[in-house]
């Protein structure tokens, strides 16, 4: 056997899945795959990142800890073929030299150096499991991820509504985080730490409606092209979807919801971008004569909670538009 065709095995985690690790520096995603889908329906070329959507060939996603391990075994057979060579170069001419009067080389093997090959374990399992819709693909994450790491298969529905829950979770949960940010910063801090997170919540569900609109837009109009924030604004996303399909957004939301929820977008860009000071411009597109230019927004709880019902509401009718398209 030589250097480069030393045996590694690997076993997998109780649930059966396998460690990989995102070759991207910039990522390092860990995640983990079910090692029959790695055999049999992760590609050699092309292997992709649940996180970022990075790709690389499958060789590439070895874990920091893997490799280490691999090291290890590498250097123990190293070591035993070193000195098992030694062994028997030196012990080799000692016995030819038995017979030389004028020559005499004695040689004692030194302690017997075993190679060592344990097989290499994984994690402990996780409990997200994910069976990829597309491929039927098995992996393992914690936390959230975007894609299936072999065929790519981006679960735009899946995520979004993991994204949504998150947020209201946190909304439903936040006297519980008041109440541990007042331990441990008092009260003044922890009102104004939970105000910036309620207020924060519009932006991630807009972020999260913009991403998901726009995958499905992109079922329906594969080679238009669309600018980022179109499906930030309510009146150019509803349009959009009314030139490609005849269905804008007053197909599923009243006419006073349309309202609402353009406001509330509306309320979101102002934090985001003018600290949430209101000026003459939010008052024109937003229609929201309770506020003056120069005041700032008031973003409670129950403004959150119905802009999540609105986009809610959005998504369940276009999910129906692609799933129409691909069906």
């Amino acid at each position: 056997m030589s250097l480069t065709e030393i045996p590694v095995e690997f076993t997998s985690d109780e649930k059966g899945y396998y460690d990989r690790q995102c070759p991207n520096e910039k990522c390092e995603y860990l995640f983990k795959i079910h090692m029959e889908d790695w055999k049999e329906k992760a590609s050699d070329e092309q292997v992709f990142c649940p996180m970022c959507g990075h790709t690389a060939t499958s060789d590439q996603w070895y874990t920091h800890e893997q490799i280490e391990a691999i090291q290890e075994i590498a250097a123990s057979y190293a070591q035993s073929y070193i000195s098992n060579e030694l062994d028997k170069m030196f012990g080799k001419m000692a016995r030819s030299m038995r017979g030389n009067k004028y020559v005499q080389i004695t040689y004692k093997p030194g302690k017997k150096i075993s190679f060592v090959n344990n097989p290499i374990g994984q994690r402990p399992e996780w409990e997200l499991e994910i069976t990829c819709e597309k491929c039927q693909t098995r992996y393992s994450v914690f936390g959230s991820a975007y894609f299936c790491p072999c065929c790519g298969h981006n679960a735009v529905e899946r995520v979004f509504n993991e994204s949504l829950d998150t947020v209201q979770k946190m909304i439903e949960s936040i006297e519980d985080i008041y109440n541990t940010f007042e331990k441990s910063y008092g009260k003044d801090k922890a009102e104004s730490m939970c105000r910036s997170m309620i207020e924060g919540t519009l932006g991630d569900i807009v972020s999260a409606f913009q991403k998901y609109a726009e995958e499905i837009y992109k079922q329906i109009m594969p080679t238009k092209k669309v600018r980022v924030n179109d499906f930030q604004i309510i009146e150019k996303g509803s349009n959009l979807f009314k030139e490609a399909t005849g269905k804008g957004y007053d197909l599923w939301l009243s006419h006073d919801e349309i309202e609402d929820i353009n406001m509330l977008f509306q309320q979101r860009h102002i934090i985001e971008h003018n600290n949430g000071l209101i000026d003459e411009r939010y008052i024109q597109n937003s229609g929201d004569i309770s506020y003056r230019a120069g005041q700032r927004v008031i973003i409670k709880n129950q403004d959150a909670m119905r802009l999540l019902r609105y986009v809610r509401k959005l998504s369940d009718g276009l999910s129906k538009l692609g799933g129409m398209q691909n069906g």
